[in-house]
């Protein structure tokens, strides 16, 4: 990114501190992250394409590759079926919403988002951002292309404004509902 993009991605980010996060979901393989939240003037959603994961006490809670690992109650439910234990039916659907480990993995998290205020945000000049939360998590986006296809998006759900795109090669402002 040149220095005016990473200016306008930082200063975009930078209404990320002091937000709670008040929902973590998915689309397909895609992270969703809202920010903000009921009474609260802003709320922001991270759309997130690229690799990322997310990290507390020293382990990781939540990857991008867990979308196409199943859930453990499909290893459970295989297992009763008779299946060896390493075994994954070539009919396994990841997509499916509950069969992939990334759905208990948002389960856990929305269970409790006590102390994911985000405390701090950088950013470095490949457009990788890491976000650090008040409970000591970390969550790592990690652009993860060396093209144009866009790696993230922080979108104002209050706001008329544009949505902010990060690709591979740069950032720019999108007009809300183009992808």
């Amino acid at each position: 990114m040149n220095i005016s993009e990473l200016t306008l991605v930082q200063t975009r980010l930078n209404a990320l501190i002091g937000l709670p996060l008040c929902a973590a979901a998915r689309e397909a393989d895609m992270l969703l992250l809202s920010f903000g939240g009921e009474g609260l003037e802003t709320q922001l959603t991270l759309r997130i394409q690229c690799y990322y994961r997310m990290m507390e006490q020293g382990g990781v809670i939540l990857a991008r590759n867990d979308v196409y690992q199943p859930a453990e109650g499909m290893w459970q439910m295989w297992e009763q079926m008779g299946y060896e234990h390493d075994y994954i039916p070539e009919d396994f659907r990841s997509d499916e919403p509950g069969a992939n480990r990334l759905d208990e993995c948002l389960e856990r998290l929305n269970a409790d988002l006590s102390g994911m205020k985000i405390e701090t945000v950088m950013l470095n000049h490949l457009g990788d951002v890491t976000l650090c939360f008040a409970c000591g998590a970390t969550l790592n986006v990690l652009s993860d292309t060396s093209g144009g296809e866009e790696c993230w998006r922080l979108i104002d759900e209050m706001d008329e404004t544009d949505d902010l795109v990060v690709y591979g090669d740069g950032a720019e402002l999108v007009q809300k509902g183009v992808e």
